[in-house]
């Protein structure tokens, strides 16, 4: 009796033990990401974007991008100034394989903003180190309704 007791017991302490040292153990793993990982979770270009969107603030086309790397480079530029993005396409010329070189462009990435952050956004732009801006198209901001 006192053997079926003892054992209860054990299984009992030994279940409060595994409860208890799971949220540890991922507070652990949490800790051991590295700096890099942890910055590119907390990049998201389009959350910020999509809450004031569904919020109710108006978004337009910007501009269209013929470029993967000026279209990321933009984008961090932005989002280090605070001005959500969206983008369409932005993976798409890599579908079309064997494309190399100067010859990047098969699909336009299209570059979303919100309309109130389009006169920061455009000086921005036209401040980049971008050398070569005629893969890029800029389009008029939008009148308010």
């Amino acid at each position: 009796m006192y053997l079926i007791i003892f054992i209860i017991l054990v299984i009992f302490v030994f279940v409060l033990y595994l409860r208890f040292r799971k949220p540890q153990s991922q507070a652990l793993l949490e800790a051991q990401k590295s700096d890099e990982e942890k910055s590119l979770e907390e990049m998201n270009f389009e959350k910020e974007f999509f809450e004031r969107s569904k919020a109710g603030e108006r978004s337009q086309l910007f501009m269209s991008i013929a470029s993967q790397q000026d279209c990321l480079m933009l984008r961090s530029l932005l989002y280090s100034e605070g001005i959500p993005t969206y983008v369409e396409g932005e993976h798409m010329n890599n579908v079309y394989g064997g494309i190399t070189g100067t010859m990047t462009t098969v699909v336009a990435i299209k570059l979303y903003i919100l309309c109130q952050d389009y006169d920061k956004t455009k000086e921005i732009v036209e401040n980049s180190n971008i050398t070569d801006l005629s893969g890029i198209t800029i389009f008029k901001k939008e009148e308010e309704l």
